[in-house]
């Protein structure tokens, strides 16, 4: 018993040491898609450290939109997308986020995998 004490007193001190940092923003943009509606997605994401005089550029497969500069949400609507993976990123001046995968159209199997490759920042996709 003695011994775990002595190992959540050194877990606590370890995670002490790791929570120390000044927070700031992250060097990249980032993006995330998430369902809206029973048939639509919502792209939200954040400029990171990109100059605020650079303009933010949200990309869905081959297409693109410019929103106006203090909007950090997109709707897709459902009807607007063809079926397969399509890439999402945003690049906001030279800076381009890491790549989200939408799957569509909308059912279950293809929201879990949107859901996987948004929680896994695109590390899971495709």
């Amino acid at each position: 018993m003695f011994c775990n004490v002595a190992l959540v007193v050194a877990f606590g001190a370890g995670t002490t040491v790791l929570g120390v940092g000044e927070a700031s923003a992250a060097p990249v943009p980032t993006v995330a898609v998430t369902t809206s509606g029973a048939a639509d997605w919502q792209v939200t994401f954040d400029r990171g450290r990109a100059p605020s005089s650079a303009r933010c550029v949200v990309a869905v497969g081959g297409r693109t939109t410019t929103p106006p500069e203090q909007v950090r949400t997109v709707v897709l609507p459902g009807r607007s997308v063809r079926a397969g993976a399509h890439p999402v990123r945003v690049r906001c001046g030279r800076s381009v986020s890491p790549t989200v995968w939408l799957h569509a159209p909308r059912n279950q199997v293809n929201d879990i995998g949107t859901w996987l490759s948004n929680g896994t920042a695109g590390i899971i996709g495709y």
